[in-house]
């Protein structure tokens, strides 16, 4: 179980900079954890299909005029960040239909709309461990430019940031299993 301040002592810790107790304290590492730690954990998040922030719901249709090449207007989840794939209605397999997103708004030939998207964490303590180190080590690079400008602890950093992240994606990647390929005899 990770909390904001944890994850900015981590990275603070890492640079060898003081702790915090609270993101609104008025030190200078406070006020930098502050201001990315958010946007570093939807940076992240959107980087790559994490299986803990993957959502599917069915879109809700807008009304009115829709001055698009496309039948349907939808509206995104307020926790949205990323549209993974639209889904079928028939069998929720992904399709490959065409959409596009502008604004706030998903844009399709599809109805009913049905999504798997990758949505904001907002209950910090829910990232798993193996979230929170990439995650406190790219906070640590966001943080060494406005802390440290120390060159060389940022090549170093972003080389443990980069292990860390494949190793992440690695692991949480192996909760999904593919169904076993069907076994067929071959005849003559």
């Amino acid at each position: 179980m990770s909390s904001q301040v944890g994850i900015c002592n981590m990275a603070l810790t890492r640079l060898g900079q003081q702790r915090i107790t609270s993101l609104s304290q008025s030190s200078l590492e406070a006020q930098f954890c502050s201001l990315y730690y958010e946007q570093t954990k939807d940076e992240l998040l959107t980087s790559h299909e994490w299986s803990f922030a993957v959502e599917r719901k069915v879109l809700a249709a807008v009304s009115g005029d829709n001055f698009t090449e496309y039948s349907y207007k939808y509206s995104l989840p307020t926790d949205y960040l990323r549209v993974i794939t639209q889904i079928s209605s028939d069998d929720y397999t992904d399709l490959e239909d065409a959409y596009r997103i502008e604004g706030k708004y998903l844009l399709s030939d599809l109805s009913p709309n049905y999504i798997k998207y990758i949505k904001h964490i907002t209950q910090d303590n829910d990232l798993p461990t193996l979230f929170v180190e990439p995650f406190y080590l790219r906070l640590a690079t966001k943080l060494n430019l406005k802390l440290t400008q120390d060159q060389s602890l940022m090549r170093l950093l972003f080389q443990e940031f980069s292990g860390a992240m494949l190793s992440a994606m690695g692991i949480i990647g192996a909760n999904d299993r593919e169904a076993p390929a069907a076994v067929t005899k071959w005849s003559d």
